[in-house]
């Protein structure tokens, strides 16, 4: 986390001078780096997000995976989330997945409800809040946030007239000039007292897409009373919110969107719900700010869990049209529409399809190469030279996807050290909310020996904190695995994890690419549970052993022959080499569809029961399933590489630079392309990710026929 630096305090202090809202004190807030570096380059980009939806709003886990995959819709429109809350009495803008865990998880009581006049109370005496939207409001204005996405307002409650219960939301949007993009004003509320009092705070109040300018009353999409104005779409709500800055206005701007037609609830019905909930918390004696948690909760049981689903889906909707309309206000206001830190223009260009995602460990590799040429391990001293450099297979894979595609998503654990913040550093910034970070147990690490050739003798390696991806975090991130084209998980998490993993895939319809690791646990998908492997034989359609690793495989199907011992460098023909691989892969075949052997300097053996020419994945980014048949074989024969600095992640980059090729549609030859133009990368670079990989101009992408093979 970043404190607000100096230059954005004087901002802040810049800002204030047409405010007399005043900003919150620099010393009293830490800034995600994502959203730091948002605020300082493109901060129209930046969305903020309440948390009293986590902590007070809904019940976990629906809470937390609401809150989650608010973020990411936000981020695939190309803005940046900042959920904002309180933890240990310190205001986050930007909330790490960690501590939304810790919100989504603890009781509600021992979390305060926080606005304005609570915040206080709750910093001084160290205790976690959930920000409603008056607190939310109060600090995103501070650090100079202008669009916010929330569920609904608060408003005028009935009878408010002689209570005088009126919600600081209120309040706040007269005082702070901050865009709220919400579903209109609960529905449990005065809406025709709200929307005179909002006038009378001088708020702008407009419908979204709304051509009669009906206003939504949250669960429902229109509450009998009409909003001023209309916005048709995003370019014309941005132009709202850059004029009403050019204007000074110190005023907030309030953007009603209807729920989707789809989870839009009965109004009739919801009034009789909502009767009956007022009813029961005057009998109970409910007051003041804990009567709308009451009565959404009351709400959620009458109406048999419709109405937590129509809130779930007004949330991520909403979400998604404030990004829309925070990419619009960064174009009018900078020229662009695009991050700094997205991807270059010769970069590939994403399939609808999504980014694929990656599942399993985080390492840093310490490498160490021997410089004499008799390495034995016998206990002898050894002159060497030592580097550090961040590996762990599902980590390369997924980085190297980043560089070669533009977009990957990685669940993955690293601990809260330094090697964590670097391995952190290396992806894209969404991938945070998906990493976990351990507080009690350090990043994963390897010690790899190289021979003085560059080849690895040995490796040894501290792995604890891959029991961290756990079924619970592969459940609550379930939302990248329906997204995503292809999941590719590595053989370092658990069974449990492994099982969850499959389990959701199934569910999905999505296809798993088996990533083996090392030959010790490559069989572990069929080796396990008999759930285990049933789960495995339906899901997992690729696969990318070496020698060792297939022969493993091949022993855990229960492949019926001899299966032989010899070492891949001991066989003195290709021709030899290919002759006892054959049976082997073939076999694998029957349960595995695409069966990728690599062979080190040999090339690699492709292993399907369909031909050459037929892709992996059609235009749209779906998997093509192939039939029962024949297994076919091909060989294609590696290029010959010179300046070889390390070849410990040149595998990886071969799956990187595949599976980003099966996406985009290739054939199975220009597939095999550019995964040998990835592991060349990785063959020249120090660490085991290529520093740079090559852009869509290049030969391996460009040339019509791709890599030659020969069957065998």
């Amino acid at each position: 986390m970043f404190r607000i630096p100096t230059l954005m305090a004087r901002f802040c202090r810049r800002y204030s001078s047409t405010n007399n809202n005043g900003p919150i004190s620099a010393s009293l807030i830490d800034i995600m780096p994502e959203v730091h570096d948002a605020l300082r380059q493109a901060p129209q980009l930046v969305v903020a997000l309440e948390s009293t939806i986590i902590t007070h709003g809904m019940p976990y886990p629906h809470n937390l995976d609401t809150a989650l995959e608010v973020e990411h819709i936000v981020r695939q429109q190309g803005a940046v989330p900042a959920t904002i809350a309180i933890v240990g009495g310190r205001i986050k803008v930007g909330v790490g997945a960690d501590q939304l865990r810790l919100l989504a998880r603890a009781d509600s009581g021992a979390t305060v409800k926080t606005s304005r006049r609570d915040m206080a109370y709750v910093l001084a005496a160290g205790l976690n809040g959930g920000t409603t939207v008056a607190g939310t409001l109060l600090i995103a204005q501070s650090v100079a946030i202008r669009i916010f996405a929330t569920g609904g307002i608060g408003g005028v409650h009935r009878e408010g007239e002689r209570t005088m219960d009126i919600s600081a939301d209120l309040i706040e949007l007269g005082r702070c000039p901050v865009a709220v993009v919400s579903s209109g004003v609960k529905s449990i509320l005065d809406i025709p007292r709200t929307l005179e009092y909002l006038e009378t705070q001088g708020v702008c109040v407009a419908t979204y897409g709304s051509d009669d300018c009906a206003f939504p009353a949250f669960y429902t999409r229109s509450s009998g009373s009409r909003a001023p104005y209309n916005l048709s779409d995003a370019t014309a709500a941005a132009k709202v919110l850059h004029i009403n800055r050019e204007l000074g206005l110190r005023s907030g701007i309030l953007i009603g969107v209807p729920i989707p037609e789809l989870y839009a609830l009965d109004s009739g019905e919801m009034d009789q719900v909502i009767a009956e909930a007022l009813r029961e918390a005057n009998q109970k004696q409910i007051h003041g700010k804990e009567v709308t948690p009451f009565i959404l909760s009351a709400v959620s049981q009458l109406t048999r869990g419709k109405s937590l689903d129509a809130n779930m889906a007004l949330i991520k909707n909403n979400a998604r049209v404030a990004a829309e309309i925070a990419v619009e206000l960064n174009r009018i206001e900078n020229g662009s529409s695009v991050r700094n830190r997205d991807v270059d223009a010769t970069k590939l260009a994403k399939t609808a399809a999504g980014a694929p995602l990656i599942i399993g460990g985080s390492v840093i590799d310490v490498c160490i190469t021997v410089l004499e040429d008799d390495l034995k391990l016998d206990g002898a001293t050894y002159h060497a030279k030592q580097g550090t450099s961040p590996g762990g297979v599902a980590r390369n894979i997924a980085e190297g996807i980043y560089k070669i595609y533009g977009n990957v998503n990685l669940i993955s654990a690293v601990g809260n050290d330094q090697n964590g913040a670097y391995i952190r550093q290396l992806l894209p910034d969404h991938c945070a909310s998906s990493i976990v970070t351990l507080g009690t147990c350090p990043t994963a690490s390897f010690s790899v020996l190289l021979d003085r050739s560059g080849d690895c003798r040995l490796v040894v390696g501290d792995m604890a904190a891959h029991q961290a991806i756990t079924p619970e975090w592969i459940k609550s991130h379930k939302h990248l695995i329906q997204q995503a084209p292809l999941t590719v998980i590595d053989a370092n998490i658990s069974e449990a994890a492994m099982t969850t993993v499959f389990d959701e895939c199934l569910h999905y319809d999505r296809p798993v690419f088996f990533e083996p690791t090392d030959m010790r646990i490559a069989d572990r998908p069929y080796s396990g549970s008999p759930q285990l492997a049933a789960l495995a034989r339906q899901t997992v359609k690729f696969t990318s052993p070496n020698l060792y690793e297939l022969r493993q495989l091949a022993r855990a199907l229960q492949y019926p022959g001899p299966i032989g011992t010899t070492t891949l460098e001991a066989y003195s023909t290709v021709h030899d080499l290919l002759a006892d691989l054959k049976p082997l892969g073939a076999y694998v075949n029957r349960t595995i569809e695409n069966v990728l052997v690599t062979l080190g300097q040999y090339g690699v053996a492709v292993f399907r029961r369909c031909p050459e020419t037929v892709p992996f994945f059609d235009t749209d980014g779906q998997y093509l399933r192939q039939p029962a048949g024949t297994s076919c074989a091909r060989f294609y024969a590696g290029r010959k590489q010179t300046q070889i600095v390390n070849v410990s992640g040149a595998g990886d980059s071969f799956t990187s630079g595949f599976i980003v090729a099966a996406i985009a549609g290739r054939t199975e030859g220009g597939c095999v392309a550019v995964a040998f133009e990835a592991a060349g990368c990785a063959l020249r670079s120090r660490g085991a990710v290529a520093e740079r990989y090559f852009d869509a101009a290049h030969p391996c992408w460009t040339d019509a026929t791709g890599a030659t093979y020969r069957t065998f």
